[in-house]
C-alpha cells in the first residue's frame, strides 16, 4: 500500500485560547500498510508507531494532544514521546482511547503537574498498542493550549447525591399517593395519609425540583381527615408559578407532614398515571411485519421503502433546530408553561414531509429526539436546552430538566412535535413512539450530563421519559417513550458506562416509587465485535440473564428478561424494538458479504419466535466512510468506484424477509452458519434477578 501522510486541520479553539496547532501523522519508520489515509482520515489497524509533527515550531503553553477518534473497542493507554531523539526517560504515558461507535474528541495533556516538555522537540512519537483486529481513525487531530480548569474534577450543580436519592427509593413511608389523573379542567389526587403525627399536606412538586430542595413543599394543599386516612382531592389543572400560568399535567405529589419541628415527607411523590387524551379514537401502529430501517431519510432512494417492505423506520431529531427564543422571518409564535417560544416552520416543515413520506408506505414511525451538546456551542437555545453539567466528550447532551427555564423550553418543543405530529388528520405526519435520546447507558458519549453515578444520571434520564410520556399522552393514547440502550448488557463497555441491565434496573426503582407509565425498551443489539458480523460466534453473548452481553446470537435473553412479572406494563411485556442493528462486511469480497447476511438471517429467525419484539430497525442503511472502517450498509458506498450505492446480498435477504420468499433466501446461510436448520436456534435461558 502507498505510504500516507496527512496534515489534520483542527477544529474550533475554545473561546479566548489560541487557534489549534495541526498535527502531521505519518507511521514513524516508513511505509506501514497498516497505515493508510484517506478523505481527510488516518486509519491504523495494527500496533504501530505514528509520528506526529506540528505545522509550526510555536509550541503552546501546557500543550493538550486532541483529535477525533472512532474506535470501536478503543485503544490502551499509550506512551508518546517527544524527540529527537525519542527515549523512553521523557515519555509520558496518555489515558486509553476509549470504545467509541462514533466520532468522539480524545484530549490529553502532555505536560501535567509541571511536567514540562524537553527543550527543542520537534515532533512526537506516538506508540498506539491497538489489540489484533482492531482499527483506529483519527482526524482533526492538534495540539492546543490547556483551558484553565478543563481538567479538574467536576461538581455537580443539577442533581441529587447518590446516597439521598438511594434512601429515598429504599424508603418505607407510613403514606402513600395511590392515583393521580389529569384531566381537561382539574386534576385528582388519591391516597392514603397516616393518621397520626399532625397535619398532613399534598404538595404540588413541578417536575424540575430536586429532592429536598426548599421549593419542594412551596405549594400544598390541606389533606382532610378520615377514619381510614384515605382521600381523593381534586384542584384545577392551571396554577401561578412565579407569576406565569403553570400547567399541572408535569407536576409530582407529595405526602408531608407539618409540625412545629419542620416539614417531612411521608410517602414518596408520585407523577400522573393518567392523562385525559385530545384524540381518544386515534389508532395505534400497526406494521405489518418486523422489517425496519434505522436513520431512513426520504430524499435519498425515495422508493426504498416500497422495495424493501419496509414496515418502520427511525427518524432522527436534532429538536433544537425546531424552535428559536426570538422571533423571527420563518417563525410562528407559542406558548408553554407561560411562556413563549417561537417554532422554525422551515425547520418543522422538512420532518412533516418526512413523517408524511412514511405514512404514504404506512410505516411506524419512530423519532430519536436528539439533543445538542451546550459545552460545544453558544446558541442561546443549546445553552438553555443542554443539561449544564455537559461536557465536550459528548456527542449529544441530557436535556435540562432541572431548572424551569431549561424544562420549560424542553417541554415546549416536546409539546410543539406531539400535537403536530399525533393529528388525526395526519396533515403534518405522523410519529408513533418517541426514542428518547440514544444509547443512555453509554451516556458519556451519547447523552452526555457530565460524570455521574448511574441512579443520579438516571433520575435525570427519568425526567425526560416521563415528561415525554405525559406530553404525548395528551395527544396520542397508545405512544410510548423509550429507553435506548446498547448491546453492553450486565458489564458496562467503558469506565464511565453504566451497562443496560442496571439501567434497566434503576428506572424500576424509580417506577416502584414514583408510580409506573408505558415506557418501552429501544435495543441495539449489534454483534458482540462491531466488525465481525458472525454473531454465532460471539462468546461474550451466553443464555443466561447475566450475560455480558446480548447481541443477535443471545436476543432470547431480553426476551425472558422483559417477560419478568416486574418489568411488565399492566400485566402485559412491555414492546420492545430492536431500534439500531446492522451486521458488517469487511469487505465486498464475496465471503465477507456472505457472513453479513448470514448474520441477518440467523437475527431474522430469532426475532421470528421472540413475541415481545415488535420491530427490527436496520441501520446502517448505506455504507458510511464516517464510520470508522465499517461497512454495515444494506448497500455500498455512495461513491463506490463501479458500483456506487450497489444492493448487497443482504439488501435482496432483507427484501424476502418476512414474505413468502423468506426461507428459499435464508437457506444458503444455514452452512455458513453451520446449523442443519431454523429449528431449535431458540435457546433455553438460565433464570436470574430482574
Amino acid at each position: 500500500m502507498k505510504h500516507a501522510a496527512l496534515v489534520l486541520l483542527g477544529m474550533a479553539s475554545f473561546a479566548g485560547a489560541a487557534a489549534p496547532l495541526p498535527l502531521r501523522l505519518e507511521a514513524f519508520s516508513g511505509p506501514n500498510p497498516a497505515f493508510s489515509e484517506q478523505g481527510g482520515t488516518v486509519e491504523i489497524k495494527a500496533a504501530m508507531s505514528v509520528r506526529a509533527t506540528p505545522a509550526t515550531a510555536e509550541i503552546p503553553a501546557d500543550p493538550v494532544l486532541e483529535f477525533e477518534y472512532f474506535s470501536a473497542g478503543g485503544v490502551p493507554s499509550f506512551a508518546v514521546l517527544p524527540g529527537p531523539p525519542h527515549e523512553a526517560k521523557t515519555s509520558r504515558v496518555l489515558p486509553a482511547i476509549g470504545h467509541s461507535e462514533t466520532w468522539s474528541t480524545y484530549a490529553a495533556r502532555l505536560a501535567p503537574q509541571g511536567r514540562p516538555l524537553p527543550a527543542g522537540w520537534k515532533d512526537l512519537r506516538l506508540d498506539l498498542p491497538l489489540p489484533a483486529g482492531r482499527v483506529l481513525q483519527i482526524r482533526k487531530a492538534r495540539l492546543r493550549a490547556a483551558v484553565p480548569g478543563e481538567f479538574a474534577p467536576r461538581t455537580s450543580t443539577a442533581s441529587v447525591p447518590e446516597e439521598k436519592l438511594r434512601a429515598y427509593l429504599d424508603q418505607g413511608f407510613p403514606g402513600t399517593i395511590q392515583r393521580v389523573a389529569v384531566g381537561r379542567e382539574s386534576v385528582i389526587i388519591e391516597g392514603r395519609a397516616p393518621a397520626a403525627g399532625g397535619a398532613v399536606f399534598l404538595a404540588d412538586i413541578p417536575m424540575d425540583v430536586l429532592l429536598d430542595s426548599p421549593s419542594s413543599w412551596k405549594n400544598r394543599t390541606a389533606v382532610p381527615g378520615s377514619a381510614d386516612g384515605g382521600f381523593r382531592i381534586e384542584v384545577p389543572r392551571m396554577r401561578d408559578r412565579d407569576g406565569r400560568p403553570y400547567d399541572r399535567l408535569t407536576s409530582r405529589w407529595q405526602l408531608i407532614r407539618v409540625s412545629p419541628a419542620g416539614v417531612e415527607p411521608v410517602s414518596h411523590a408520585r407523577h400522573a398515571d393518567s392523562v385525559v387524551c385530545r384524540s381518544p379514537e386515534l389508532p395505534p401502529a400497526s406494521p405489518s411485519n418486523k422489517k425496519g430501517l434505522g436513520g431512513w431519510n426520504r430524499a435519498r432512494l425515495p422508493d426504498e421503502l416500497r422495495d424493501l417492505g419496509i414496515s418502520a423506520v427511525t427518524v432522527n431529531v436534532m429538536i433544537h433546530s425546531l424552535v428559536s427564543l426570538q422571533p423571527g422571518p420563518d417563525t410562528t409564535p407559542f406558548t408553554w408553561q407561560g411562556r413563549t417560544y417561537h417554532a422554525r416552520e422551515k425547520a418543522l416543515a422538512g420532518y412533516d414531509a418526512t413523517f408524511r413520506e412514511a405514512a404514504k408506505h404506512k410505516a411506524m414511525v419512530s423519532a430519536i429526539l436528539l439533543v445538542a451538546n451546550p459545552a460545544k456551542s453558544a446558541e442561546p437555545v443549546i445553552r438553555l436546552l443542554g443539561h449544564p453539567d455537559a461536557v465536550r466528550e459528548g456527542t449529544f447532551a441530557m436535556p435540562n430538566v432541572t431548572s424551569p427555564d431549561g424544562i420549560a423550553l424542553y417541554g415546549a418543543i416536546l409539546n410543539l412535535m406531539a400535537e403536530r405530529w399525533s393529528r388525526p388528520d395526519g396533515k403534518f405526519g405522523r410519529v408513533h413512539h418517541w426514542i428518547m435520546h440514544n444509547e443512555v447507558d453509554a451516556g458519556w458519549v451519547w447523552t452526555n450530563a457530565g460524570e455521574k453515578p448511574a441512579l443520579v444520571y438516571m433520575d435525570l434520564y427519568q425526567r425526560s421519559m416521563r415528561l415525554m410520556g405525559l406530553i404525548a399522552a395528551q395527544y396520542d393514547p397508545h405512544a410510548r417513550p423509550f429507553i435506548t440502550l446498547t448491546h453492553h448488557w450486565a458489564k458496562a463497555g467503558e469506565k464511565r458506562w453504566y451497562g443496560s441491565r442496571q439501567m434497566i434496573r434503576h428506572l424500576l426503582s424509580f417506577t416502584r416509587a414514583e408510580g409506573d407509565f408505558p415506557w418501552a425498551l429501544a435495543y441495539h443489539p449489534y454483534p458482540q465485535n462491531l466488525f465481525n458480523p458472525r454473531t454465532w460466534e460471539d462468546t461474550q453473548a451466553t443464555f443466561s440473564i447475566d450475560t455480558d452481553k446480548i447481541t443477535p446470537n443471545n436476543l432470547e435473553v431480553l426476551d425472558a428478561y422483559m417477560r419478568q412479572p416486574a418489568l411488565l406494563d399492566r400485566g402485559k411485556p412491555r414492546p420492545v424494538h430492536l431500534s439500531e442493528n446492522g451486521f458488517n462486511s469487511k469487505d465486498y469480497s464475496p465471503k465477507s458479504l456472505e457472513d453479513q447476511a448470514a448474520g441477518m438471517a440467523l437475527a431474522w429467525k430469532k426475532i421470528q419466535r421472540l413475541p415481545t419484539i415488535e420491530s427490527w430497525q436496520y441501520h446502517n442503511w448505506i455504507d458510511n466512510r464516517g464510520e470508522g472502517g465499517l461497512r454495515i450498509g444494506l448497500r455500498k458506498f455512495p461513491d463506490e468506484p463501479g458500483d456506487p450505492l450497489g444492493r448487497k446480498p443482504i439488501w435482496h435477504l432483507y427484501q424476502a424477509l418476512g414474505t413468502a420468499a423468506e426461507d428459499e433466501a435464508c437457506a444458503p446461510y444455514l452452512k455458513t452458519i453451520g446449523i442443519p436448520s431454523w429449528n431449535g436456534i431458540i435457546r433455553p435461558v438460565t433464570a436470574g434477578s430482574p
